[in-house]
């Protein structure tokens, strides 16, 4: 059996993941299920998002992925299988897929109401909808038999860093546990010296540029290059997104001539 990883918002503290795991379990027996994160803040689709593409990577070819961060649960939005050459994955068509969707090679609207279970109500769509369909094809089970192709899913605006004379400028995409930074500004974009960085609003300049987190001194924030190869902007041993009050979206920019404005 492949293996099937799980991204959602339903948190720890109900019954709804173990119910999700069990329908897998019992529709396709001998599943390995990893979880992702089940601790994505409630209707946060560009959370999920972010998370799975960041882990999809690093999972072996033919790996299901399941996402289920709905906000529209129960409404008419589509259902979404989306098939890349070494990953499927499922979710709702939110643009949780936004990032991921570029690796695929077809996106199907899953139409296969027989698979459904037929659940209490219309607001546990994970557990009676989207758990059959990764059963289905955690079994081997053709994805072009799912739904119709489709060319419009929904993808959510990205804005993608630039490059400009004498300036880069991105965003903050994620805030991390320890309260890090996570850029989109390609680690390779930043020059050895000649820079100075800021985060919009947050009133302090950034000069320093470190390996790794131990080499950042004590109370000056410094760039690291991150694990999804981009640049993270950290503070030794503090959460400098609630030093400096930061959040995702805020802009990040390097003025590239020593002066930021």
């Amino acid at each position: 059996m492949p293996i099937l990883t799980l991204t959602t918002d339903f948190g720890l503290d109900d019954y709804y993941v173990a119910a999700l795991k069990g329908v897998v379990l019992g529709l396709a027996p001998g599943s390995t299920i990893v979880d992702v994160s089940h601790q994505v803040p409630a209707g946060d689709v560009e959370r999920a998002g972010f998370l799975l593409a960041a882990a999809a990577p690093w999972f072996p070819a033919g790996t299901i992925h399941l996402a289920v961060v709905d906000p529209g649960v129960g409404s008419a939005r589509r259902l979404l299988a989306a098939v890349g050459d070494e990953a499927t994955f499922v979710a709702p068509d939110n643009g949780l897929l936004s990032r991921l969707l570029p690796t695929c090679r077809a996106v199907r609207s899953v139409t296969r109401s027989d698979l459904f279970l037929p659940g209490g109500g219309q607001t546990f769509h994970g557990r009676d909808r989207f758990a059959p369909i990764a059963a289905y094809l955690l079994r081997g089970e053709p994805a072009a038999d799912l739904g119709p192709l489709i060319a419009d899913p929904v993808v959510a605006p990205h804005p993608p860093p630039r490059r400009e004379t004498a300036r880069i400028v991105g965003r903050v995409t994620h805030v991390d546990r320890y309260g890090n930074l996570v850029t989109d500004i390609p680690a390779s974009w930043l020059p050895a010296s000649g820079w100075v960085a800021e985060v919009a609003g947050a009133g302090r300049p950034i000069t320093r540029r470190a390996s790794h987190y131990a080499e950042i001194p004590a109370g000056e924030p410094a760039f690291v290059a991150g694990s999804c190869g981009t640049l993270e902007i950290s503070l030794r041993g503090e959460d400098l997104a609630r030093r400096w009050n930061v959040e995702r979206g805020d802009e990040v920019r390097v003025d590239l001539d020593g002066a930021a404005e």
